[in-house]
């Protein structure tokens, strides 16, 4: 075990206020990211040609709306984090983020991050700290952070 881990006046944060930290996040950004989601296109009746330009576009109007959604999502918790040290769910359930290091960087958020944007890579992650002693997910060994809750 580190030293430091000892001696500092936090220890690392439970992995139920984890997980309902997670949760009240991500139904903020559900509320929040709502009116982004694909719109329905329909055209009754229009030519063959304007039906393939609708499908076109609703295609790309769709790709478009998700790349957003998970541009957005990723900045909520990496700017968040790396401002306060914290997203809302932490700040309401007393948690925060911090580096192994000195301070912490945008770059250690945006790597611990990089998981949320798909459930797979988040499932390994999370996978990966119930079987590791130190309560991080890989992400957060690789960025050297850690989230703790006050003592």
């Amino acid at each position: 075990m580190d030293i430091k881990r000892l001696l500092r006046k936090e220890a690392p944060a439970p992995l139920w206020k984890r997980a309902v930290a997670y949760l009240i996040d991500v139904l903020v950004l559900a509320l929040v990211l709502a009116p982004l989601q694909p719109m329905d296109v329909s055209y009754d009746s229009l030519s063959v040609l304007v039906e393939q330009f609708a499908i076109l576009f609703s295609t790309f109007q769709f790709i478009f709306s998700i790349l957003l959604v998970l541009l957005l999502s990723l900045a909520y918790w990496t700017l968040l984090e790396y401002n306060y040290q914290q997203t809302l769910g932490k700040y309401l359930l007393h948690l925060r983020v911090i580096s192994e290091e000195k301070h912490l960087r945008f770059s250690q958020c945006l790597l611990r991050n990089i998981s949320k944007l798909s459930s797979l890579l988040l499932f390994a992650d999370v996978l990966y700290m119930l079987f590791s002693h130190t309560s991080q997910r890989y992400s957060e060994t690789l960025a050297h952070t850690e989230v703790v809750t006050h003592v």
